[in-house]
């Protein structure tokens, strides 16, 4: 009974309304229908179209007002998203004049209701020259100056928000349109102001955010970026500074727009506005709440780190190490504030992309700064390891943020040989760092960290040592070199590879850990050429060692390395190594691979291991397939052969 019931009182309630001959009584049925607005239980759209082209201009209005009211109801939304409805409205808005300002305001109510969360909406739009009329009607606001018109202003729109809101089809039209260059002409419009009005920037900036988040590959014209650059210096809302630093950050993708704002000043902004934010919320002078603060201090963070990833913003900002954001980021490394202090490290690691600003920050003793934050933030994790139920006065993610940076600074800055020298002879990284390796839990830390040591240790044979005769680091370094999080276990390996390369035979320890020979060894089917080389090295310089007998001692060696050799199926990795880059390994690795192989298969057991696993064969298809190798480089595989062949003899 319901359904019938219902059907009949709305056929009631339309012919009612059809019905309804007094002007008077028209408008007071179309003041009830806006007075009950979503409430409104009854579809009179058919009505509601036909009075849409009434001659009397205040039904028409009331009308309109009605269509508005109604369709904040999502269930009525697609009843009234039909052409019938929104072509004219579109059309009053088209040809209203400006002393229609209300007719004008309630229009866009109207469509910008209907547009929200109703793609049926937006197409008639779309399709139907909608925008241009929008366009058209912002522009004429802007024409006249008149404060009446800022109303009109933000509502159309806060229409073309809801329209942009569906996707990038409907963004892309106002592209098309040049509904953005409009944006950008509010924008500067109110910069032009004393005092700029909040409500009329809020809207054209969240446009763009929608425009940014629908295309974000899309490149803004630098007029925008300007626009909310410039915006972004006069305001004090944190909502709306918010919105530019999102706009900027998204934006700051396209190397155009890091170098803009390091030209434009826009950096030192962003630096000066965090102190003082934070100076401001620590001192409880804000009105914000404390996520909305923390969020555009985020942003604002983001902002000056993806900006110096640019490399012509990066030398601006730097200038010769007197560059203001340089400066700024060195005292930020003293800041007691997380977020400056975070960004301070990641900018110093930005900035030891360049050799010689690398040496410059070694030479003003940065490096010891990072090493004092890592040795702080290490022993704050190593305490909450021991005790994680204790209050803390940092969070876990915080600590391991802070670790995180500072290692990739420290790695950045030790690429430099010059820089390795010196960090060597200060004496106080690669102790420091290998007394760390092993407390550390966390696979990202873990990553970098060995990634730090590894820099120290190249070209550094002291440094190697310590690190190939120092069983603690070499447990945690085998333990990483197992783990599933590839960062870390791609890195463990490397750090052993370059740790035999630059120990020169002071191996004996590194031979004797569980698990180091293994990590090499997995290193060989490594997606790599140059990681499948290393591994390749270290275990050649190693063979070398051990397969040259000289004392007692040589021989415990010797078969410490093979019986670790076998356990890590030596044999299995060497076939899947071939097998798996037989067309594509470079002719460098093939010849070090070989070498490795002439050593090894004169030993027995090594011998028997290859065979079984079928090297040969491997090796076999391996010389038949490559043309470009040479005809020394062949001899070499058929050689290879038969000494695995004739030492796997019983």
């Amino acid at each position: 009974m319901e359904g019938p019931s219902a059907k009949k009182s709305t056929s009631l309630e339309t012919l009612v309304i059809q019905n309804i001959s007094n002007a008077s009584d028209l408008k007071a049925k179309l003041n009830d229908i806006i007075s009950a607005g979503k409430s409104y239980e009854y579809d009179v759209s058919s009505c509601l179209k036909t009075l849409l082209h009434s001659s009397d201009e205040a039904i028409v209005l009331l009308t309109v007002q009605a269509i508005s009211e109604l369709v904040k109801c999502e269930d009525k939304r697609e009843t009234y998203a039909q052409k019938d409805i929104i072509l004219p409205i579109l059309s009053l808005l088209d040809k209203v004049t400006s002393d229609k300002i209300e007719l004008i305001k309630q229009s866009c109510r109207s469509l910008g209701n209907l547009c929200c969360d109703c793609d049926s909406a937006r197409n008639i739009i779309l399709e139907n020259n909608g925008v241009k009329i929008l366009r058209k009607l912002l522009e004429a606001t802007l024409a006249n100056n008149s404060t009446n018109l800022n109303e009109i202003k933000i509502l159309v729109d806060k229409t073309i928000l809801n329209y942009a809101i569906g996707g990038q089809q409907y963004t892309e039209s106002l592209v098309q349109e040049g509904v953005i260059d409009t944006q950008c002409k509010i924008l500067v419009s109110e910069l032009l102001k004393n005092d700029m009005e909040d409500d009329v920037i809020y809207t054209p900036l969240l446009i763009l955010s929608v425009i940014n988040d629908n295309t974000p590959e899309f490149l803004f014209h630098e007029d925008v970026n300007k626009a909310v650059l410039n915006v972004l210096k006069e305001t004090t809302n944190v909502e709306i500074s918010e919105l530019c630093l999102e706009h900027l950050h998204n934006q700051a993708e396209h190397d155009s727009v890091k170098t803009l704002l390091a030209k434009e000043d826009g950096v030192q902004l962003v630096c000066v506005r965090l102190e003082h934010l934070v100076q401001r919320h620590e001192a409880g002078d804000m009105n914000a709440d404390d996520a909305e603060v923390e969020a555009v201090m985020k942003q604002a963070c983001d902002l000056i780190i993806i900006v110096l990833t640019g490399d012509e913003a990066m030398h601006i900002l730097y200038n010769k190490g007197v560059g203001e954001v340089y400066l700024t980021m060195v005292k930020w490394l003293d800041s007691p504030n997380y977020n400056l202090l975070t960004t301070a490290i990641l900018a110093i690691g930005n900035f030891a992309r360049q050799d010689d600003y690398c040496i410059q920050m070694m030479e003003d003793k940065i490096f010891d700064k990072l090493l004092d934050i890592f040795e702080l933030y290490h022993g704050f994790s190593v305490r909450m390891a021991a005790d994680p139920h204790a209050p803390q006065p940092l969070e876990a993610g915080t600590v391991r943020k802070l670790q995180h940076a500072a290692l990739a600074a420290l790695r950045n800055l030790t690429v430099p040989a010059a820089n390795k020298r010196a960090a060597a002879a200060r004496g106080r990284a690669a102790p420091l760092l290998l007394r760390a390796l092993p407390a550390v839990a966390d696979h990202h830390v873990a990553y970098k960290l060995l990634a730090a040591i590894r820099m120290l240790v190249d070209g550094q044979e002291g440094v190697a040592r310590s690190v190939a005769s120092c069983p603690a680091a070499l447990r945690a370094a085998a333990r990483w070199g197992g783990a599933e999080h590839a960062g870390a276990a791609g890195e463990a390996p490397r750090l052993l590879a370059w740790a035999v390369r630059h120990a020169r035979r002071c191996w004996a320890t590194l031979v004797q850990v569980e698990g180091c020979v293994s990590s090499l060894v997995n290193m060989l089917v490594a997606s790599h050429s140059v990681m499948q080389n290393e591994a390749i090295l270290a275990l050649t310089l190693l063979s070398i060692e051990s397969l040259t007998k000289r004392t007692e001692q040589d021989v415990d060696y010797e078969n410490s390395l093979v019986t670790q050799l076998i356990k890590s199926e030596i044999g299995k990795h060497v076939s899947v190594l071939i097998e798996t880059n037989c067309a594509k390994m470079p002719v460098e690795v093939a010849e070090n691979l070989m070498a490795f192989l002439d050593i090894t298969g004169k030993n027995n057991k090594l011998a028997v291991d290859y065979k079984q696993a079928k090297v040969p064969e491997a090796l076999k298809k391996f010389a038949e397939s490559r043309k470009d190798f040479n005809e020394d480089l062949r001899k070499c595989i058929h050689g290879v052969i038969s000494t695995i062949i004739d030492h796997s003899k019983e």
